[in-house]
Formats: C-alpha cells, sequence, structure tokens
C-alpha cells in the first residue's frame, strides 16, 4: 500500500502508532494544539450553524425584520439583489466568534494575556482578522445562494457547510500567525 509523508510526518507509522494506546497519547501530546482547534472549531461551526438557522425562521423576510436591523438585511440591495442570508451569516458570525475567542484563547493557543489590555488587543485582533473571514462567508452565502436564488434548506445548508469548512481553514491561519503567535524566546 502506497503511505505518502505530510509535512514530514511517516502517515504509515503514524497509523501503526494509533494502534496502541501510548501511540495515541503521543500523538495528541504532539497535535494537541490542532486536535483542540478542531475540537473547538466543531462546537464554533455547531455555534453557527444552529443560530444561522434560527435567524433564518425568526427573519424569514424583511418585514420581520426590526428596524435598528434591516440595514444589514438588505446589505446586498446595493448591488441590486435582495438576500437573505446576510443578517443571519452576521449574527451567527458574531456568536461564533465570540465563542471561538473565549475557547481558543484559553484551551488552544493557551494565551498569556493576562492583563484588560493584553485581553482587550487580542479580542481586537481576533475580530479584525475574523471580519475578513465574514466578507469571505457574505460573499460565498451570496454567490452560492443568493445569487442563483436557490433557498432550498438541503442546498442552503450545504452551502453554509461548505462556507464553514473555508472559513475554519482561514481562521485557524489567521488565529496562529496574527493572534495568538507566540513570542520566540530571545536567544543569549
Amino acid at each position: 500500500m502506497f503511505f505518502i509523508k505530510i509535512k514530514g510526518i511517516d502517515v504509515k507509522e503514524t497509523l501503526a502508532a494509533l494502534k496502541t494506546k501510548e501511540g495515541r497519547r503521543e500523538f495528541c501530546k504532539k497535535h494537541k494544539e490542532i486536535i483542540l482547534y478542531l475540537v473547538f472549531g466543531v462546537g464554533t461551526t455547531i455555534i453557527s450553524m444552529v443560530s444561522y438557522y434560527l435567524c433564518r425562521v425568526i427573519f424569514p423576510n424583511e418585514e420581520s425584520v426590526p428596524k435598528w436591523l434591516a440595514w444589514i438585511f438588505n446589505i446586498t440591495s446595493h448591488f441590486g439583489i435582495e438576500s437573505n442570508t446576510a443578517l443571519p451569516v452576521i449574527i451567527s458570525w458574531f456568536l461564533s466568534v465570540t465563542f471561538a475567542f473565549l475557547t481558543n484563547r484559553t484551551y488552544v493557543f493557551n494565551s498569556t494575556a493576562n492583563t484588560a489590555g493584553k485581553f482587550l488587543v487580542e479580542a481586537l485582533k481576533l475580530y479584525a482578522s475574523r471580519i475578513a473571514t465574514l466578507v469571505v462567508d457574505l460573499l460565498i452565502m451570496f454567490l452560492l445562494v443568493d445569487l442563483p436564488g436557490i433557498h432550498n434548506v438541503i442546498y442552503e445548508f450545504c452551502a453554509k457547510v461548505f462556507s464553514n469548512v473555508i472559513v475554519l481553514i482561514l481562521n485557524y491561519i489567521l488565529s496562529k500567525i496574527f493572534v495568538f503567535r507566540m513570542k520566540k524566546p530571545k536567544k543569549k
């Protein structure tokens, strides 16, 4: 059987090691950050998906949206197209990003920010980086659902899952290099 090396990891050796309790323990220890990111990423995705669909049920059309949120609902009207997905995407984004920030800083990246100022800087960096992926999420949902006018529940669910996978990958990269990057110890 053909096995490859991915980023210096021999897949055949790794699969063999995972067969033993000690091998699994060592694998988890070595890849703790990515495993925790995926676990909390699933939680973030669940929050995103559930809140998205709750918003779609609560705000199915422009008439159901409170006046102070109407501008979000009609965000795509500037392009001559009505969007039913913009408001649910933005609300689900806010809820899922807040969850991701709290779990990622504490459990995934083990943030050492111990003052209110440092905490605020991390939060601002995370929200700023996630605004970029919010735009990606809005664009994907707009292109896959609103633009073609396909509002089938199953199709929309698949589009949202696809969007969340792309966003999850981008969020990890941005969190790793921009938000929670560890400072390298100074050489003496």
